[in-house]
């Protein structure tokens, strides 16, 4: 068996070359973000820093001690139990709208004594993993492929849409457009499906499917002073970027945040208050920390040995891609706003853990790939 084909089901931590082979670059920007998050948690504004803080960095020693042997076991195995996870990924989203705990005016979460995760966070990861392996051996080009593939990815979606998780069907649909981009789809293809989209949202917006609350937030940055409290939100938070100026006010110093101005400020306008506490240079270290990040998720995606291994990094890095685009630039009051999480930054153990179960991925890829470069013979 070649070794582009062999499976390695075994996770063994003394494996000394396997470790060498690892992405040092990807694991110190993940790192780096890691750190930077439980240290934006513990300078918001809210009183319940202290505790928001801790459970970040909780979640990140749990997604790391997952994240780990997930690294050291093969990635192609996952290929093999396309159908458990995506199974899994139904049973996970069925059971939110049977008996999940509403928060935020969304039924998003699964609450098991102390324990509180959101399914939707662990969704997103499965059906990479899913639509990955059906695109694999497949030629998306082919309509009855991409049919097939939409008729896949709609199941989750739609009950993800049903919560209602506007933020993550949009995620859902991001990395779907960039897995069908780089895997081979036709540009008529993709031009129909935005056309489709297109007119989809049109409708959704015009046919009264969504209420008044989730119409504001997906309006507010067009008219912020006629949207409610969601426009207010979006005002206060241009403010609070804007008043941190080139170094910002400082750690300790009083925020709109602290003054209560500025709320979410631990979760989606944790961007606003970096912004006004570090300033403009605090958020270009940030912004650049990503940039290296979702730069070096492509470069795993380059040097992958098969397709399986870049349909799964493309998928990733669109989730880390379109995460921050929107968060900044809901904080900024140029996208709407989704509730769309800033990855690593924004309180969440959910979406914290789920990041890192992604980077381990990525980082078995990593290591795969330039073992098998290295034992192939030179010409």
């Amino acid at each position: 068996m070649s070794s582009l084909t062999r499976v390695d089901t075994g996770a063994s931590f003394g494996n000394l070359s396997r470790w060498r082979s690892l992405d040092p670059v990807l694991l110190f920007s993940t790192l780096a973000l890691c750190a930077f998050g439980i240290f934006a948690v513990y300078v918001a504004g809210t009183d319940q820093r202290q505790e928001y803080a801790a459970d970040q960095a909780l979640g990140f020693v749990f997604g790391v001690m997952v994240a780990i042997p997930l690294a050291l076991v093969d990635y192609r195995i996952w290929k093999q139990k396309m159908w458990m996870l995506f199974g899994l990924t139904i049973l996970l989203l069925l059971s939110v709208l049977a008996g999940g705990t509403t928060i935020n005016g969304s039924t998003s979460w699964i609450v098991l004594g102390p324990v509180q995760f959101q399914p939707s966070e662990f969704a997103k990861i499965f059906m990479i993993l899913v639509m990955a392996a059906f695109f694999a051996d497949r030629n998306i080009a082919e309509n009855s492929t991409l049919m097939k593939s939409i008729a896949l990815i709609s199941v989750p979606w739609m009950l993800v849409f049903l919560q209602p998780d506007l933020g993550t069907a949009l995620v859902f649909a991001a990395f779907f457009s960039a897995m069908i981009f780089i895997g081979g789809a036709r540009l008529r293809q993709i031009a129909a499906l935005a056309v489709t989209g297109i007119v989809g949202v049109v409708a959704v917006l015009k046919g009264g499917v969504l209420e008044e609350y989730q119409m504001n937030r997906l309006t507010a940055f067009l008219d912020q002073e006629g949207s409610g409290d969601i426009g207010y939100q979006v005002m206060q938070s241009k403010v609070a970027v804007g008043s941190g100026g080139l170094t910002g006010k400082g750690i300790e110093a009083t925020t709109l945040a602290n003054l209560g101005f500025l709320p979410e400020d631990h979760t989606d306008f944790i961007f606003a208050n970096l912004g006004e506490r570090l300033g403009f240079a605090g958020c270009m270290l940030l912004l650049v920390l990503f940039l290296v990040l979702i730069w070096r998720i492509l470069h795993i995606a380059s040097i992958s040995r098969d397709r399986f291994g870049v349909l799964i990094s493309v998928g990733i890095a669109a989730i880390f891609l379109f995460h921050v685009l929107v968060n900044v630039g809901m904080t900024l009051g140029i996208m709407p706003v989704t509730g769309i999480p800033l990855p690593f930054i924004s309180y969440g153990r959910s979406s914290l853990v789920t990041s890192l179960l992604c980077l381990g991925l990525l980082q078995s890829i990593a290591m795969r790939s330039r073992q098998e470069m290295s034992t192939q013979p030179r010409i």
